[in-house]
C-alpha cells in the first residue's frame, strides 16, 4: 500500500493528525514569543521537536512497538499518542553580548517550515474527510 494511501485511511491516523496540529500550534507560539523577544537581554529561544516525541510514541525511534488489534493484523500502538505534551527546550545557539541568543534568520525559517508541514496536515485530513464522505454518499470526490 503506498505511504499516502496509509495516511489517508489508517485507523490510527486522525489521532495522530490532531497531535501534530496541536504541536506545531504550540511550536508557533514558542516561536513567536522567540521572535518577538529579539532584543530582551537575556532571553533564551527555545523550541521543541514535536517530530520526535511523535515518533518516540509511536515507537518509530529504533525499533518499532507493534500490538496485536486483531490475531491477524500487526500495527504500531497509537495509546501513547494522546499522552504526549509539548517539551519545549532551551536552543544551544550562541549568545550576544546582551545574554540573548535569538537568532532571527533561524527563528524565521523554522516559522516557515511549521506552517508549510501544518497546512499540508490540514490538506491531509480534507482529503481524508472528502475520500470518506465520497465513500458514503457516492459522489465524486471533490
Amino acid at each position: 500500500m503506498p505511504l499516502i494511501d496509509r495516511i489517508l485511511y489508517s485507523d490510527k491516523v486522525p489521532k495522530m493528525m490532531v497531535k501534530s496540529l496541536d504541536m506545531m500550534s504550540t511550536r508557533q507560539n514558542l516561536i513567536s514569543s522567540n521572535i518577538s523577544n529579539v532584543d530582551t537581554p537575556g532571553f533564551k529561544a527555545s523550541d521543541i521537536d514535536f517530530q520526535a516525541q511523535l515518533r518516540e510514541a509511536m515507537g518509530s525511534k529504533g525499533s518499532l512497538n507493534l500490538r496485536a488489534t486483531n490475531s491477524k493484523h500487526f500495527g504500531p500502538s497509537t495509546s501513547n499518542i494522546g499522552d504526549l505534551s509539548p517539551d519545549p527546550f532551551e536552543e544551544s545557539s550562541a549568545a550576544k553580548a546582551n545574554g540573548n541568543n535569538v537568532d532571527i534568520d533561524n527563528e524565521m525559517a523554522k516559522m516557515a517550515e511549521n506552517q508549510i508541514i501544518y497546512n499540508a496536515t490540514v490538506q491531509l485530513m480534507m482529503k481524508r474527510g472528502s475520500t470518506v464522505r465520497s465513500a458514503v454518499t457516492e459522489l465524486p470526490q471533490q
